[in-house]
């Protein structure tokens, strides 16, 4: 079903600069989403920080700062332009622009969203080793299509499972491609009576047995398996 326009509006495109082209930004806006996105770089960031007085800049992290930008470009829907500023390792000045189409945001909290987006994309980089998603292409889009719904399927049970298991220490801080090959991949044995799951057999000299041995029992027992 195609979205209303209600729910675009209530949905946010948080992007990095490879969308952040002025046609993109004006298709997204003409049909009603929210954008949260870096511009593309070039000339445009040196270029408005001439516009920006000194006193407009304001901190947002260690040796980083956020100015609006006077005299923005001007898209098809209301929006903010501000400038990000930031010493790199190597101690030169780096500078970006981030559009936002959020005008009750202030520009510290612009910044903040935007950088959430670096915990969506560690979990992305797991979900690539842990679910190996570089090894796996489908010739037809369609074929593409489902593989990306099992793979979000599959993100979620993995995210869902190590709550559901009340797991301890250190199993409880790992990663997803840690998960998979340090704890699925236990050696073991399932024993079924008439299609029903009686006996799980993990191998003991397994570090991580015991462990996951208890966070199975709660497991089951959330789906009411004994």
């Amino acid at each position: 079903m195609p979205w209303e326009k209600w729910q675009k509006q209530q949905t946010i495109f948080r992007t990095d600069s490879g969308f952040g082209s002025d046609d993109n930004i004006n298709y997204a806006l003409n049909h009603h989403w929210q954008i949260l996105t870096k511009g593309h770089g070039g000339r445009r960031p040196a270029s408005f920080a001439k516009r920006v007085s000194g006193e407009s800049w304001s901190l947002v992290g260690t040796e980083r700062w956020v100015a609006p930008v006077p005299q923005s470009p001007v898209y098809e829907s209301p929006t903010q332009t501000l400038l990000l500023k930031w010493l790199n390792q190597r101690r030169q000045l780096k500078m970006a622009t981030v559009v936002c189409s959020l005008l009750d945001w202030t520009p510290e909290q612009v910044i903040r969203h935007y950088d959430d987006r670096g915990q969506c994309e560690t979990q992305i980089q797991a979900d690539k080793g842990g679910l190996k998603l570089t090894r796996r292409r489908k010739q037809s889009l369609a074929a593409q299509e489902g593989l990306i719904l099992l793979t979000d399927l599959a993100h979620n049970l993995l995210a869902w499972s190590q709550q559901w298991m009340a797991l301890d220490k250190p199993i409880n801080s790992f990663g997803t491609t840690r998960f998979i090959d340090d704890v699925l991949a236990i050696p073991g044995e399932l024993i079924f009576n008439q299609g029903r799951l009686v006996n799980v057999n993990l191998n003991q000299r397994h570090p991580y047995a015991q462990n996951v041995s208890l966070g199975l029992q709660s497991l089951l027992l959330r789906f009411d398996i004994s």
